[in-house]
């Protein structure tokens, strides 16, 4: 029972940082397997997903615009009833006690619906899905979301939506909202545009290639038309991370897609992946996403 009330409390407290758009924190990982540790994986996944997809540095937005990322949860009980939301629009002040079904559209219904079906039916430890909630009777809200049903303490039986609201600012406003809420950093070894454009284009080549090999930065800056030092640096600056760190991530990202998606074999993914070997896979694998390659596999089944 210890052990139940330190985990659902430090569950709880990564759900709460989540919410305040923290998605460095992660819950300490255990020796245990079970649907508690399943639960905690799924979020600390969930985490590092968001916090890849969500820079709010300036120069990954579009030149006409800057986007901002709100994050919201919503614990519904079996009958889809609000328990609590931090969901709030100026058209409607309060959704609690409000049938969560109510607040989507025919379409999102009908989604919703079905991945409950599957977080219940094939036990899964989340699903993902995309929900429109109808804020008025003219505009949709579009939440990109995932699933939970939790299974102990006090909440036991409800569930919990995590949904994440991508809005794009006026462009009119961009000079003040970046100076506001995108600080940005003064960037030394990149000197103009083409610099940006190439460090930019060596991003596209990673997340597009992560498998292929990198002899050295020497030779992969030649190729984008950048020097060792303003790809090494350059790139720290602009994505706050080293090339071959980058490269890893998307790797392992690759690879987990690759086991949700495909029957493949772990060892034969872990060398389309880049992996020299499927030990050094598994290890590079467990210290990302807190789990074994073959546990997520069993949880993604």
């Amino acid at each position: 029972m210890n052990y139940l009330n330190t985990r659902a409390k430090q569950i709880k407290t990564m759900i709460l940082e989540m919410a305040k758009g923290n998605f460095n924190y992660q819950i300490p990982r255990t020796g245990e397997n079970n649907e508690t540790e399943a639960i905690a994986a799924s979020l600390n996944m969930l985490a590092q997903e968001l916090r890849v997809s969500y820079n709010p540095f300036i120069f990954n937005a579009p030149a006409d615009s800057i986007f901002k990322v709100r994050h919201y949860l919503f614990l519904i009980n079996p009958e889809h009833s609000i328990l609590s939301t931090n969901f709030d629009l100026d058209a409607e002040p309060t959704f609690v006690d409000q049938n969560f079904l109510h607040l989507l559209t025919p379409a999102s219904k009908k989604i919703f619906k079905k991945r409950l079906k599957q977080l219940l039916k094939k036990q899964y430890p989340s699903v993902p899905c995309r929900l429109e909630l109808r804020a008025s009777n003219t505009l949709n809200v579009p939440l990109e979301c995932t699933l939970f049903k939790l299974r102990y303490g006090a909440v036991a039986g409800n569930f919990l939506v995590v949904a994440s609201r991508i809005q794009s600012l006026n462009p009119l406003l961009k000079e003040d909202a970046s100076k506001k809420e995108y600080p940005i950093r003064k960037l030394e070894a990149l000197k103009n545009t083409r610099d940006i454009q190439n460090i930019q284009d060596v991003k596209a080549y990673l997340q597009d290639h992560p498998e292929d090999r990198i002899a050295s930065l020497k030779i992969l800056g030649v190729r984008f038309g950048l020097n060792e030092y303003k790809l090494k640096k350059g790139f720290k600056e602009l994505y706050q991370t080293s090339v071959f760190k980058y490269q890893l991530q998307q790797r392992l990202h690759k690879a987990k897609h690759l086991i949700r998606s495909t029957t493949d074999p772990l060892s034969s993914i872990a060398l389309q992946t880049g992996f020299k070997s499927y030990v050094h896979f598994g290890q590079a694998f467990k210290k990302e996403f807190g789990v074994a390659p073959s546990q997520y596999r069993k949880m993604h089944q």
